[in-house]
């Protein structure tokens, strides 16, 4: 009975770095015969930080590892997010109007058992959006606000809250705090191949500097190229592409043009004819980037297109472009290796699952980490059966957004409309809810990353219709929804009065880090 006492993680970036952090702060501090972690990364591949969005799990995943929040924020140039604006998804501008609907972190207010989004369908609400009438956290992000006092503790907030960061420095961050609080082992050198044993076993990595690296277990973030998982253990590739089109992005970092501008407390997504532009307001400067689908528009249309979006201010700056695979591999732990990031999968970045997949990916591993080599079959069979019901989950959230769009401008929206390109799976919960609204009951797997509230705010700000029974207490309803109505009135007219704009917010905080 083999035990696993070293485990290497081959490759830097946020998924090796962030995967480091969570196994070493579970396995070297739980077991008084800790495993060692090692992290073995390419001294040739700079990292280059662009502006990237987090799950509110980023919250938890901070506190767990050891950072606090003041550093992180100062470090990271780090602001806050409350939500995703989506604009023209749900159909193209009219007469240069825009129209655009929030996916909110707070889920809808309640009021003991009764069913704001309900009222809303029931039209108990004077026209308005249905995240504007069902939460106060859409209110806030129209005035700019944070999503906490100054007195507030750290890692809580009045709203529910994620985090733009600057993965660049995320990744400096990360390692310091690996390498000096976690005693994880940092070695650079690039590896060239992976030596398996007789049983097909990954036995060690061979570098061009160090020469070969034994271990027990190893964490793939290679990246796309995979070179564990996909490459010398053959895991293969199920490609989404059919189902989710775009597979390349153009992206700038755009200065504000002055030091006391307003940031944006929630991540800008906006339609456009080939794909959509995401807008992420850190504290310096702002992460822009046109992700489009290479079949339907080329590389200088899409620049084209990023730029216009920009303006005046985009002329000086130089781009960066990035290929995509959309996809995830059939198992994302095979023998003693796990791939993580976009060794194991990647699903575009629409609602910013990345680095949350890496999160949940770690601390899943690190919570049932096997000891033994004989406990790694069963512990592997979960896991892949847990994150292969995951990933076809994501690919079924954001296929909703482009499959409800009313968007039939180009042939990008009439092809992501078509019925042929949906999942039979997303089909069904549609068919489902033209009849009857979604309830918890359709969602009763803790592995699914998106919960019924996501999914109202998707189907409900683009107007997707739930036919509802008849309301035989009509008039005691419409009195409750008044009631509730009222409540949450006077909680955003509290919050407004109470919150800090999101740049003072973010200057108090850099000052107490």
């Amino acid at each position: 009975m083999k035990e696993i006492k070293q485990v290497i993680v081959v490759g830097g970036g946020t998924s090796g770095w962030l995967s480091a952090a969570i196994l070493a702060r579970k396995l070297s501090s739980q077991h008084a015969d800790h495993i060692q972690v090692t992290l073995v990364e390419s001294p040739d591949i700079p990292t280059i930080g662009v502006g990237e969005g987090t799950f509110p799990t980023m919250v938890d995943t901070l506190k767990y590892i050891g950072i606090s929040e003041s550093e992180f924020m100062r470090r990271c140039t780090a602001t806050f997010k409350q939500a995703i604006k989506f604009v023209n998804w749900e159909h193209a501008p009219v007469n240069g109007k825009d129209n655009s609907f929030y996916h909110l972190f707070d889920a809808p207010f309640k009021l003991t058992n009764f069913d704001l989004p309900e009222a809303w369908l029931r039209g108990y609400k004077s026209p308005s959006s249905y995240a504007h009438s069902v939460a106060g956290q859409a209110a806030v992000c129209d005035a700019g606000l944070g999503p906490k006092k100054f007195t507030t503790a750290p890692f809580v907030g009045l709203t529910k809250y994620a985090y733009h960061l600057d993965a660049g420095k995320f990744v400096e961050l990360l390692s310091e705090h690996c390498v000096n609080s976690l005693g994880v082992r940092h070695l650079k050198a690039n590896v060239d191949s992976v030596r398996l044993s007789d049983a097909g076993f990954i036995a060690a990595v061979s570098t061009r500097e160090l020469g070969e690296i034994e271990a027990d277990f190893f964490v793939d973030c290679t990246g796309f190229s995979s070179l564990l998982l996909g490459g010398a253990l053959g895991v293969p590739f199920l490609d989404k592409s059919k189902i989710l089109f775009v597979d390349h992005a153009v992206t700038m970092q755009v200065p504000y043009p002055t030091e006391d501008h307003p940031i944006a407390c929630h991540t800008i997504s906006t339609a456009h004819e080939a794909g959509w532009t995401w807008d992420i307001g850190l504290s310096g400067r702002r992460g822009i980037g046109y992700v489009y689908s290479s079949a339907h528009t080329d590389h200088e249309s899409a620049e084209k297109v990023l730029r216009n979006y920009i303006g005046l201010e985009a002329e000086p700056l130089t781009s960066r472009k990035l290929k995509m695979q959309v996809g995830y591999r059939e198992s994302m732990w095979k023998k003693n290796c796990v791939g993580i990031g976009f060794s194991g999968g990647f699903m575009e970045p629409l609602e910013a699952t990345a680095i949350a997949m890496v999160e949940s990916s770690a601390l899943i591993l690190a919570g049932q980490f096997p000891r033994t080599f004989d406990a790694i079959p069963g512990l592997a069979t979960k896991f892949n059966h847990a994150f292969t019901f995951r990933w076809e989950k994501i690919v079924d959230f954001i296929k909703l957004h482009y499959f409800l769009s009313k968007r039939r401008d180009s042939s990008f929206w009439i092809d992501n409309t078509d019925e042929s390109s949906a999942p039979e799976s997303l089909m069904e919960k549609l068919s489902l809810w033209e009849n009857f609204m979604p309830v918890e009951n359709d969602f009763p797997n803790r592995f699914e990353f998106f919960s019924l509230a996501s999914y109202q705010y998707i189907l409900y700000g683009m107007n997707f219709r739930s036919k509802l029974p008849s309301d035989s207490v009509a008039a005691e309803t419409a009195l409750v929804a008044q009631k509730a109505f009222s409540l949450l009135d006077e909680k955003i007219k509290l919050a407004l009065g109470e919150l800090p704009s999101h740049r003072q917010l973010i200057k108090e905080m850099y000052k107490n880090s």
